[in-house]
């Protein structure tokens, strides 16, 4: 992605140059892949196309393995004048929180994506008051998986309310927030959270190769608290990562959460939406 196509702050001028970089990363996408943007951008393994990335820097790497063929990665990049060449934006500069799972493919011979959230501008996330919902159509799947999905997706708002005590989450899970906060944390501290009064979902798409399965969705959580902090009861989107233990179960191994605080942190400066 990096280095390829027009000069950093330009956007593509044609389908073929969107068709260029999408085939570009097709060797690279796994049957599942699915992405958000924290615009609420969905693509999936047939309509991805990647941003045109001239400068690419990456820091705070944090890697879990659940599996032997599975890494979980957190990290932050920043990617100067990186431009959307299929919507003809050009992406602010920048540092922003990633969280990406990958698969080893013994038949392709590296790594490929199965799931990859990007929270692009946190700042601009957190000072924005408007709902975001997940755009793009669902990942094309069978019944049986959506039906699976949505039960995954109805535990997991069952957890969030406390009306379940269930463990779903992988000793190797990860988790990344919007406003740039993740876990595991760098001194070990699990989260400290209480639960929302309540949690809707909707638009949820569900995308499966065999093992891992990817689950993405909006949400709305009434009163949910993480660090001492109250979140926007809002719709945002959600992105979960799941694979299947050995005993059958369906073990979450990466949440991307792109709901942000009430309130802006003290170092972020809003500037007023004028009317």
């Amino acid at each position: 992605m990096s280095l390829t196509g027009r000069q950093a702050g330009e956007v593509a001028e044609s389908a073929a140059e969107v068709e260029a970089s999408r085939a570009l990363v097709q060797p690279y996408l796994d049957p599942a892949f699915t992405l958000i943007r924290a615009t609420g951008e969905r693509y999936t393994a047939g309509t991805y196309v990647p941003l045109d990335v001239d400068e690419y820097n990456v820091s705070d790497v944090i890697v879990t393995e659940p599996r032997k063929d599975i890494r979980v990665v957190r990290y932050f990049v920043t990617e100067p004048g990186a431009a959307a060449p299929d919507s003809g934006v050009v992406m602010g500069d920048g540092k922003a929180p990633r969280i990406s799972v990958l698969r080893w493919d013994e038949g392709l011979g590296h790594w490929v994506m199965v799931s990859h959230a990007n929270f692009k501008n946190p700042v601009s996330a957190v000072c924005d008051q408007d709902p975001k919902t997940v755009t793009g159509e669902p990942p094309m799947t069978s019944q049986e998986d959506i039906e699976l999905g949505a039960s995954l997706i109805e535990q997991w708002r069952d957890i969030t309310t406390g009306k379940s005590k269930e463990k779903v989450r992988h000793v190797a899970n990860q988790i990344q927030l919007a406003d740039g906060q993740g876990w595991p944390a760098i001194d070990g501290e699990p989260i400290k959270w209480a639960p929302a009064k309540a949690y809707d979902f909707a638009n949820f798409g569900v995308a499966r190769n065999n093992d891992p399965l990817v689950v993405s969705y909006d949400a709305v959580a009434i009163d949910l608290v993480m660090e001492g902090d109250g979140y926007r009861a809002k719709s945002s989107p959600r992105l979960l990562t799941y694979l299947l233990s050995a005993e059958g179960k369906w073990e979450l191994i990466a949440l991307a959460n792109f709901t942000v605080p009430q309130v802006a942190p003290d170092d972020v400066k809003c500037v007023p939406v004028s009317s």
